[in-house]
């Protein structure tokens, strides 16, 4: 018997080895794992686009939510945002393999931000003799002004946003100033009685695009450096039409410039020519224009015009009309004196004007509007406007 007891025994660490033996199972199923990263142009400021690259794994379809109320099943969508935010987006991913071990969601924050943060909505103005700004609030307009200057017929204003400055031309004595945003700093950047600097003679149209500020006077438009340096010729119109760009705008969009042509001692008209001086065209003939506002937003261009019998502007008024010159209307009057400034507040829709009875006395306003001319209203009075400008801006 314990033979048969000890034999046993040493038979029982085999069974148990056996018995505690492992199996292969094999690789196991891949997991799905919802992944992605994005990108945004305009710098992530608002209206912009944003780029979502998928990096997901094992993943057999997809389902995202971009926060705004979109959805889309594109493995690499592009979505726009028109309003500043913080959006959480997520992609939800379907499973190759239902195994435990999948991740199939993910969530990011995309933050669009506001152009207009720290910005301050600015409508400058100029006078004869003088710069100045208006804060635009929903509250009744209060007037600072800029540090006093030499100027006689200060025509001409535009606005570097990117740059908080300001830009101020004087037809009369051959200047071009630049001021701070706040109206301090004043510096005198062009003079034509300077050697180098004669072509500044009779500036009054001001307009700036990129690192360049541009000018028209006789014989075309010009430009320099932002700060009055390497003046030049930038299109020249010596010779013919038009002769003398009084007011002008640049339309980024479209890549044109928008101008109207003196008609005191030229031939008028309302044109508009390519960025790189081509395709010339003038869509209202030999009218006499003296202030002229493009709605980039509307194709639409406001202009403030003498009457000249037997054109298609007899009477003096502000007008709109398509930018290709179509579609002209009268939708408000100005003063005995010439308005040399528009402009658009796009925050309100509102069309603004200058009204001039004399030329340099305060005895002037700034009309207020509507889009279509329609609630007119004395905005700002006592004053003698001359060139105007709204922007936003840091101060």
């Amino acid at each position: 018997m314990k033979k048969i007891l000890i034999y046993l025994m040493m038979l029982l660490p085999g069974f148990i080895l056996s018995s505690c033996e492992t199996y292969e199972l094999g690789n196991p199923p891949a997991s799905t794992v919802s992944d992605f990263t994005f990108t945004t142009n305009n710098s992530g400021y608002a209206p912009c686009e944003v780029t979502f690259t998928n990096k997901s794994l094992n993943a057999a379809g997809y389902l995202w939510d971009f926060g705004n109320g979109q959805t889309s099943s594109d493995p690499n969508p592009v979505i726009s945002y028109d309003t500043p935010g913080l959006y959480t987006v997520t992609l939800t991913c379907t499973p190759e393999n239902d195994v435990h071990y999948n991740k199939l969601v993910k969530s990011i924050v995309v933050n669009i931000k506001d152009p207009l943060a720290g910005l301050t909505q600015v409508l400058y103005f100029t006078s004869r003799t003088g710069v100045y700004m208006v804060y635009l609030t929903d509250e009744a307009p209060v007037v600072a002004d800029f540090e006093a200057v030499e100027l006689s017929r200060a025509y001409g204003i535009a606005v570097d946003t990117a740059h908080s400055k300001v830009y101020v031309s004087d037809y009369s004595l051959g200047y071009i100033y630049r001021f701070d945003a706040d109206g301090k700093n004043p510096e005198r950047i062009l003079d034509v009685n300077v050697a180098g600097q004669e072509i500044v003679d009779s500036p009054e149209a001001l307009m700036v695009v990129g690192e360049k500020l541009y000018w028209g006077r006789p014989g075309g438009i010009y430009r320099c450096d932002l700060d009055g340096s390497n003046p030049e010729v930038f299109i020249s119109t010596e010779g013919t039409r038009p002769e003398y760009p009084i007011d002008m705008q640049y339309d980024e969009a479209t890549g044109k410039i928008y101008m109207v042509n003196d008609r005191t001692d030229y031939t008028g008209g309302y044109f508009s020519v390519n960025f790189d001086g081509t395709g010339w065209t003038e869509h209202i003939l030999e009218i006499d224009g003296t202030a002229i506002e493009v709605d980039t937003e509307t194709n639409k261009t406001y202009m403030a015009v003498y009457g000249v019998e037997g054109t298609v502007i007899p009477e003096n008024g502000v007008f709109v009309c398509n930018t290709d010159g179509s579609g002209l209307s009268k939708i408000g009057d100005f003063g005995s004196k010439a308005t040399w400034g528009m402009a658009i507040d796009h925050e309100r829709d509102k069309l603004f004007w200058g009204y001039k009875i004399s030329n340099s006395a305060p005895d002037g306003k700034i009309i207020r509007s509507n889009l279509d001319g329609t609630g007119q209203e004395d905005w700002l009075t006592g004053v003698s406007p001359h060139a105007m400008q709204i922007v936003w801006i840091k101060l």
